[in-house]
């Protein structure tokens, strides 16, 4: 979800950093970002500088449109199962 970019944007926010090296990410900032509860995150440091990223997985990525194209094409999960069980699938080609 992002936002308009402003001047206010870049104003950094002031957090404390707690017991273990916690903070808390500003709300403004986690829902800009679309951080929710349990995302992961990348973390790099430059110097004295640190950005922390929402993981890009892969795998979740690719289940995700794996997902979208199931229901795209009304595959059902679990004849797809069955179908892959009994040996019933056939291998393409290409080229």
């Amino acid at each position: 979800m992002e936002g308009k970019m402003t001047v206010n944007s870049f104003r950094p926010k002031k957090v404390r950093v707690r017991g273990k090296g916690q903070f808390t990410i500003p709300a403004e900032y986690r829902d800009r970002i679309g951080i929710e509860e349990d995302t992961v995150l990348e973390v790099y440091h430059f110097g004295k500088v640190m950005i922390a990223t929402p993981e890009k997985s892969v795998v979740k990525e690719l289940a995700q449109r794996v997902n979208e194209g199931m229901g795209e094409y009304k595959v059902d999960i679990n004849e797809l199962l069955a179908d892959l069980r009994e040996g019933k699938h056939e291998y393409i080609k290409e080229g």
